[in-house]
């Protein structure tokens, strides 16, 4: 879940693709509980901050909310 200042710069498609590869490279040993969830939010939130205000158009400059809510399969 994410606010506005995610979906500036990603569709839910590209966010959840997005996740999706980062979960994947963070997965240890088929762990769930080896999985850096704090990292994997830090990452996508630089990712969309623009890297330079004045040139960026306001794109990646709205604040920026998300929550990573990883469900175990297994336990279902």
């Amino acid at each position: 879940m994410g606010c506005d200042g995610i979906w500036e710069k990603k569709s839910n498609e590209e966010a959840v693709k997005w996740v999706y590869e980062a979960l994947a490279k963070n997965m240890y040993n088929g762990d769930p509980s080896k999985i850096d969830i704090k990292q994997i939010v830090a990452d996508l939130l630089l990712e969309n901050l623009a890297p330079d205000v004045t040139s960026s158009g306001g794109v990646g400059c709205d604040n920026m909310t998300c929550i990573l809510i990883l469900f175990d399969k297994s336990k279902l």
